[in-house]
């Protein structure tokens, strides 16, 4: 019997390798056929940001539309403007994507123009925001399909919010509780015949239930039991902060990280003053619901919480940012479109970057401009160069602290980008970027 190796993605640990047979992927495909007649009935074209190597990828792209006659889009999709293109060779098709990219593709200028396109949306990977899901439906008029699952179970449950919020178990799948309120699967095509998730859920009759969080991610703190999540909520709940995922680091004392996307009002207000300052403030304001145990040791608030290729937050992500040399910019303002990324960028006054350069007339160094250039730039596009060769470096004026800047990267050709770095004053820095050939 032919078999298919897949990676997990670390979410909440070490990735691990799980192992399917071809049989049952099949059979899950078969099932998504007769959960969704709706979408498949109509044999849509199946356009996808998410590649076939990773499960979710495999049976949304390959295995169902083989099964439903469908046409497969070789072109993995990243961008609007490829969407557009998709919708001029198809009129409507279905798109199988992730929460991450429908959360970027809403702030697009041209997203508004995709309405219509979409026999149907699907993602999974990892949890759809309830605010992300509305404005998918608003922007695109399409609501989101949620498909629930891993690498382990293949696919489990499935939701439209605008039906409902509960999860609704698939055909052919049964799930029951365990005395700690995981969720237990029975599944004819899952790695295991029985197979226990991480995942807490509460059920409302036999085939719905709501999810409570995971279980897998409780670290022990100065001898006590941190559950993360809650700290995650906790942070969400304070109406300076947007998102939140919290990760124990540390290599010999284990204590709490977290990165923070801030709120619109919690970028107001960092922008106003210092990160030490806002930090004093949710330290003040949530240290009593916490705990002296649970409040992170270090904060970094960032744009967006850092994705793997399948959407998801892993922990090895966070845990790299947060060791990162330097805390990032404010960001108050960010359009993207395939071509061209404007970021608008104040550097607030405590900010690492500024040590030492200069004491007593604290400037940008030249090589902060270009270590946060990378580090914007490879959020917009997936092919900035990580190795590179700089040419054309000019520094002409000063940044300074608390000033905004404004960051412009452009598409010159496949892996090459101008940039410039300006400020009210004119051109603080421009140059231009291409992938390093290397023997």
């Amino acid at each position: 019997m032919a078999e298919v190796s897949f990676s997990t993605s670390g979410t909440s640990g070490a990735a691990k390798t799980v192992v399917r047979t071809e049989a049952s992927l099949q059979a899950d495909a078969a099932t998504l056929l007769d959960a969704f007649p709706e979408i498949w009935s109509q044999h849509p074209p199946v356009v996808a940001s998410v590649p076939v190597d990773h499960m979710y990828g495999a049976l949304w792209r390959v295995c169902a539309p083989a099964l439903a006659g469908s046409v497969v889009d070789p072109e993995t999709v990243i961008t609007a403007e490829q969407l557009l293109a998709a919708r001029e060779r198809y009129g409507r098709f279905l798109f199988v994507t992730t929460p991450s990219l429908l959360e970027k593709l809403v702030e697009h200028p041209d997203a508004a123009a995709l309405r219509g396109s979409f026999v149907a949306i699907v993602t999974s990977g990892s949890l759809l925001r309830a605010e992300t899901s509305r404005t998918v439906s608003a922007v695109l008029g399409t609501c989101p399909l949620e498909i629930f699952g891993s690498t382990e179970t293949g696919s489990v449950a499935s939701r439209r919010r605008s039906e409902s919020e509960l999860w609704t178990l698939l055909p052919s799948v049964d799930a029951t509780a365990d005395a700690e309120r995981r969720l237990v699967i029975r599944s004819p095509f899952a790695a295991e015949a029985v197979l226990t998730m991480s995942d807490a859920v509460e059920f409302v009759g036999e085939r719905h239930f709501r999810l409570l969080g995971r279980t897998d991610r409780r670290v022990k703190i100065l001898e006590s039991f941190v559950s993360l999540p809650a700290v995650e909520a906790v942070f969400e709940g304070h109406p300076f902060v947007s998102r939140c995922r919290a990760e124990a680091c540390g290599d010999s004392v284990s204590r709490i990280g977290a990165l923070v996307v801030l709120s619109e009002e919690g970028v107001k207000r960092l922008k106003r003053g210092t990160c030490g300052a806002l930090l004093a403030q949710l330290r003040r304001d949530l240290l009593p619901v916490l705990g002296g145990a649970a409040f992170p040791r270090r904060v970094r608030f960032v744009r967006c919480l850092p994705v793997d290729a399948r959407g998801k937050v892993t922990a090895d992500r966070v845990r790299a940012d947060l060791a990162a040399w330097c805390r990032e910019p404010v960001v108050t303002g960010w359009r993207q479109t395939e071509g061209v990324l404007t970021a608008a960028l104040t550097f607030p006054p405590d900010c690492e970057c500024f040590q030492g350069h200069f004491p007593g007339f604290p400037v940008l160094p030249g090589v902060a401009q270009l270590f946060f250039l990378r580090h914007f730039a490879r959020q917009a596009f997936a092919d900035f160069p990580d190795v590179a060769t700089y040419r054309q470096l000019k520094f002409q004026k000063l940044v300074l602290p608390g000033r905004e800047v404004v960051l412009t990267v452009r598409r010159r050709g496949e892996g090459s980008f101008a940039f410039e770095l300006s400020g009210a004053s004119g051109n603080c820095s421009s140059g231009i970027v291409e992938r390093a050939v290397t023997a």
